[in-house]
């Protein structure tokens, strides 16, 4: 299918760009593995001074790549402009703390003398989506391009002007040409992509179905792999919580970006004793939350990525009220945007209902109850997904404990999941392996090699 750029706030399409020849796409990897061999001789100040430059090429260019991503993908300019401060820091972060991180190492061994090298691989395709263009970019090259490899992007077909303006500051940021390169491809040369030798590396984000499809095409060639595939992150709030905080914080962690983002706080869980004062505070935010054009710098929450995704979403929520569901406020809007979906809240969830056992990627927060934490844990371990979760509770013993019970990458205690430059973020189970950011995703296309002297 073709790459297209599609208004799903105007329903408009505004630009299509051809899938890449087989003749084309090898020559994009010959050349890519020759810049790889020269680049890999880069020394890290070196290749950390580009950092620097990217992020203020970042910063000046903030509103126009935020008005691309709301035009491409429908993300309200506001939160594209943060989106874009935060590629910006996390360039910052790496130019400050990868020469440290990648620095040699001496270590005691039976030889005379033991050193540990972190040394590039070759080429990194990263397989990308749609919801956070530029952050998922970025978060997996700069990793990448800062270890000395080379990278290939297949980003979604719907944003490839975020695609071409990725490579586009990447170049302007003093990077040999080529080095990065966004590509066009097909699905089955995204195959043959990934058996290629020269490829060493593949990071994807996206669902658990499309990564258990990569995977086994990976394990075929012995690829190592990075997947984060989402999740059904559970938002659990205790008796001696502050409850306006704690409102407000599920608020922006179920319906920012319209609810699609894989850490969304997207099961709310909260204990029976304050359900009451928390349901009609939640229902009374969700139903003042701003809806409409993404290019308004008031919208809070802006169509949906496309009309397919919104009739997903309606399924889902149909399904559940079919199956028991009670829906407070919120739903599909009418056919003259057919992408948008008003901020949903539902309670009275059965817990085999597609909103409590299915990933949900859209603005329709479900509300649970419990009575104690052993029922709190064994409701939040209840999907097979495992990548994110909140707890809100004064009680920070309690919060710990739960913390190491609850099967999730990332728990975040009195605020609501997020990511940034310093911190590992990855899933397990269905929510997938291996670690982006901080020093983790910095090594984990590297080959950490042993040399003994003896």
């Amino acid at each position: 299918m073709p790459y297209q750029s599609f208004n799903p706030w105007l329903q408009k399409r505004d630009a299509v760009f051809p899938e890449m020849s087989d003749a084309e796409l090898a020559g994009i990897l010959d050349e890519s593995e020759r810049l790889f061999r020269q680049w890999r001789r880069i020394n890290v100040a070196d290749r950390c001074s580009r950092l620097t430059i990217m992020s203020t090429i970042l910063q000046s260019r903030r509103s126009e790549l935020a008005e691309m991503m709301a035009v491409e993908m429908g993300k309200p300019v506001t939160q594209g402009m943060a989106e874009i401060d935060k590629c910006a820091l996390l360039c910052r972060w790496y130019a400050e703390k990868a020469p440290e991180i990648l620095r040699p190492e001496r270590r005691a061994s039976a030889a005379r003398e033991s050193h540990i090298f972190y040394e590039p691989q070759g080429i990194i395709l990263g397989i990308m989506p749609w919801n956070f263009p530029f952050w998922q970019v970025f978060r997996f090259i700069i990793p990448a391009l800062t270890g000395g490899n080379a990278g290939l992007l297949k980003h979604a077909s719907n944003v490839p002007r975020c695609a071409l303006a990725a490579e586009e500051i990447i170049n302007a940021s003093g990077y040999p040409a080529g080095l990065f390169r966004t590509l066009f491809p097909s699905h089955s040369q995204v195959a043959l992509l990934i058996s290629d030798r020269r490829i060493r590396g593949v990071s994807l984000t996206g669902s658990n179905i499309a990564g258990k499809k990569i995977a086994a095409a990976a394990g075929e060639s012995l690829r190592k792999m990075v997947m984060e595939l989402g999740g059904s992150d559970p938002f659990i709030v205790f008796p001696d919580a502050q409850i306006d905080r704690a409102v407000e914080a599920a608020l922006a962690g179920r319906f920012q970006n319209g609810g699609q983002s894989c850490i969304a706080a997207k099961r709310i869980i909260v204990h029976h004793d304050i359900y009451g004062e928390f349901r009609e505070k939640y229902l009374a935010g969700a139903k003042a939350l701003r809806t409409g054009d993404p290019l308004d710098p008031s919208t809070e929450v802006g169509p949906m990525v496309s009309a397919a995704a919104a009739d997903e979403l309606e399924r889902q929520l149909d399904e559940t009220i079919s199956a028991g569901a009670l829906l407070l406020c919120g739903g599909r809007a009418g056919k003259e945007y057919p992408a948008l979906f008003y901020p949903a809240v539902v309670e009275k969830v059965p817990l085999t209902s597609p909103l409590a056992c299915e990933e949900t990627f859209g603005p329709v927060a479900p509300l649970f109850t419990f009575s104690t934490a052993d029922e709190a844990v064994e409701l939040a371990n209840s999907t097979p997904f495992g990548l994110g979760a909140t707890l809100w509770t004064a009680d920070e013993r309690l919060a710990m404990n739960m913390a190491h019970e609850i099967d999730t990458g990332t728990v975040a205690v009195n605020g609501y999941v997020k990511t940034e430059p310093g911190l590992p973020f990855g899933g397990v189970r269905e929510s997938g392996y291996g670690r982006e950011l901080g020093v983790e995703g910095l090594r984990e296309f590297m080959n950490i090699k042993t040399v003994n002297i003896f």
